[in-house]
């Protein structure tokens, strides 16, 4: 796991904003206006932290996501889908239908890819939360 200092911007409740800066290594990227964080601007996040109570604006703590969450949002958002419309258009094939029905069964395989991702993502929402994992002092 890799932690990414941040500031806190507001606290709610157990929730807190926090301000994450743009990374050193962004400003010689050439992929910097693709992703949105080269601009050196700062970006702004929700995390729920049990020790919010002990936070106060301003404060500096450190934000961590699990190592391989990044790689399971990623297939769960775009391969589980393509893999449906896939096989919807395979199956569709296989079974020598009709242009205008392997459309559909490439359609109702991307659906059910759609709804197996939601389904992941729901399972895997605690996994891909981005943690608080330490508090630091105020700036």
């Amino acid at each position: 796991m890799k932690a990414q200092p941040t500031r806190i911007v507001a606290i709610d409740g157990n929730h807190l904003t926090v301000a994450v800066d743009a990374p050193e290594a962004c400003g010689g990227c050439r992929s910097k206006a693709a992703c949105g964080t080269g601009d050196g601007s700062t970006h702004q996040i929700e995390v729920a932290a049990d020790l919010a109570s002990r936070l106060r604006t301003g404060d500096r703590v450190s934000v961590m996501i699990a190592d391989g969450a990044t790689m399971r949002a990623i297939a769960a958002a775009y391969l589980l889908p393509l893999g449906g419309l896939l096989a919807g258009v395979a199956a569709g094939s296989a079974l020598v239908l009709p242009d205008m029905a392997i459309v559909l069964c490439g359609s109702s395989g991307l659906f059910s890819g759609h709804l197996g991702s939601r389904v992941l993502a729901r399972h895997w929402r605690t996994h891909l939360q981005p943690q608080v994992c330490q508090g630091g002092g105020t700036t």
